[in-house]
């Protein structure tokens, strides 16, 4: 909100706003935003015009990317598990306008917008980055100074002033030359490259199998779907399909349990207790690794909870 509030009513270029918000419901950042700014608050429609000197703000699910003199929404593939997804739009905003792009990272855990950043720097662009000392998660920032060639790490209360005297030319869209000279430039949902390499790992979101390759010093990984990650996404998206999969064992083993409990009943009742001892021993078994599994996955859950409150 302090970046918006700063920027002068004569700004010439459009700006873009992407936020990791929830894919569900409405997002009321358009209406906050617009309280505080000085330049027209959009939450725009899909084909929008893009117009200098007005804000748009990317909708909840939706990828908020740049076609020369238009706003596209799209529903391609999330980026490091995320859509709307800032490198999705720093990409296609440098494909449609190259050297007059400026990318601007702030406050954020993880690395997104590394990979966007690079996207902007090799088209020409500026890159801008939040001071890592200021922000309140410094993920972002740090990262993006530890990739990227970027022009200036400041303060957010220092940023419009920067901005006004490093004025970019007013856009000109280039046809999608920024940073390929493919007729058919590549969008955030694209497949892999040929020259990426296969990996044993599987794509948290679809299953499919990861290609990973490098971009401009990163690591990224991409299914033939169009699901990128870093490898810090990877392992958090590792990690939430793994506790997926174990409460799926834990339901199973549980629900194993109390099927052979009733057939246990059943076979008892006409006579047969050697049979139906048996069975409950098996389901007592089932119960018993239900449990282990339920106890390994709470126990994992709170090391982070532990490691927060010793940090704090």
């Amino acid at each position: 909100m302090s970046f918006v509030r700063a920027l002068p009513a004569d700004t010439r270029q459009a700006v873009c706003v992407v936020l990791h918000v929830s894919p569900a419901g409405t997002s009321a950042m358009p209406q906050i935003l617009g309280r505080a700014a000085r330049l027209p608050v959009h939450s725009p429609a899909d084909g929008q015009a893009l117009l200098g000197g007005h804000i748009y703000v990317a909708p909840p699910d939706y990828h908020l990317e740049i076609e020369p003199g238009r706003v596209r929404l799209t529903q391609s593939p999330r980026e490091n598990g995320h859509r709307p997804a800032i490198d999705a739009t720093m990409r296609s905003a440098s494909l449609a306008y190259g050297s007059a792009v400026i990318g601007v990272v702030l406050s954020g855990s993880r690395d997104d917008g590394t990979a966007g950043l690079l996207a902007i720097k090799h088209g020409g662009g500026v890159a801008v980055v939040q001071d890592p000392d200021e922000a309140l998660y410094e993920g972002m920032p740090a990262n993006a100074i530890a990739h990227v060639d970027v022009d200036a790490v400041l303060p957010i209360g220092q940023m419009a002033g920067w901005l006004a005297m490093h004025r970019q030319p007013v856009p000109q869209p280039t046809g999608g030359s920024g940073v390929t000279n493919n007729p058919h430039p590549p969008r955030a949902g694209d497949a892999p490259s040929r020259a990426a390499v296969g990996t044993r790992f599987t794509c948290p979101d679809c299953g499919g199998v990861l290609f990973e390759q490098e971009e401009g010093g990163l690591t990224r990984f991409r299914c033939s779907i169009g699901h990128a990650f870093s490898i810090e996404s990877l392992a958090d998206g590792q990690a939430h399909a793994l506790e997926g999969a174990l409460w799926t064992a834990v339901r199973a083993l549980e629900d194993r349990s109390e099927i052979l409990r009733q057939l246990a009943s059943r076979i008892e009742g006409t006579g047969n207790r050697r049979s139906a001892k048996a069975f409950n021993e098996q389901a007592d078994d089932a119960l018993h690794r239900a449990g282990l599994v339920r106890a390994a996955i709470e126990s994992a859950r709170a090391v982070p909870d532990a490691e927060a409150e010793a940090a704090s």
